[in-house]
């Protein structure tokens, strides 16, 4: 799962732009995920769902066609993306807002160090729109943890993250993503490099298949020890 981030000061077109880039890599066969960074509430002022929270809940889900949770604690971005996997497979995860963040975005005014691009989204043509979608084919990464591996060929994720950037790591990818196993301590995602993903996975595994049970065929397996 790779990330973007569309960044920009108030007004200038980053809901126009995620829109459009939610469309445009679908189109191409992508499956995507978004998350909105807001100040304030996701609550639904008069709804049910406020009545619950005034009246204690700690926790609110919704349960239906479409499924969410409200939680009055502020979870930190990357124990979000870190979770999105478990609930839903997907290869771009685009994230408005979060500025401060080391991820490869796309500006709509102020640019960083880590800026792909900065673009108009209201005077956005096709054929650069297109351009666009290739350069974040190319420059965008997962969620990095600071394992500095080597395995990519750069001393630290770090400089592979500027590498990718500035367009010089367009055919290389982080080796250690979350492929076979993921581990969270204290909510917290702990960098695994892909030797160890593969130990815990067989060692897992072995050891459920060893257990009586209906034989049915294992896809995914979630151990959470509290």
């Amino acid at each position: 799962m790779r990330i973007l981030s569309i960044i920009g000061t108030k007004d200038t077109g980053k809901t126009t732009l995620v829109t459009r880039l939610i469309k445009g890599l679908t189109n191409k066969g992508y499956k995507v995920g978004t998350i909105k960074h807001t100040h304030g509430s996701f609550d639904f002022p008069g709804k049910d769902t406020e009545r619950h929270r005034k009246a204690g809940a700690k926790i609110v889900t919704g349960a239906g066609k479409e499924t969410f949770f409200l939680t009055p604690k502020e979870k930190d971005i990357k124990w979000i993306i870190s979770t999105i996997p478990f609930i839903e497979e997907i290869d771009f995860l685009i994230i408005e807002g979060f500025k401060k963040m080391e991820f490869a975005n796309i500006s709509t005014s102020i640019e960083n160090e880590f800026t792909i691009k900065k673009v108009d989204p209201f005077s956005l043509k096709d054929e650069e729109f297109n351009r666009i979608l290739q350069l974040i084919e190319k420059r965008t990464y997962g969620l990095l943890l600071g394992l500095n591996c080597g395995k990519c060929g750069f001393e630290s994720c770090k400089e592979f993250a500027r590498a990718k950037i500035r367009g010089d790591a367009d055919d290389i990818n982080c080796k250690s993503q979350f492929k076979k196993a993921m581990l969270r301590i204290n909510g917290n995602p702990t960098p695994l490099n892909p030797f160890v993903q593969k130990i815990m996975s067989k060692t897992i595994t072995g050891m459920v298949e060893s257990l009586q049970r209906e034989e049915t065929e294992i896809d995914k397996i979630e151990i959470i020890i509290k």
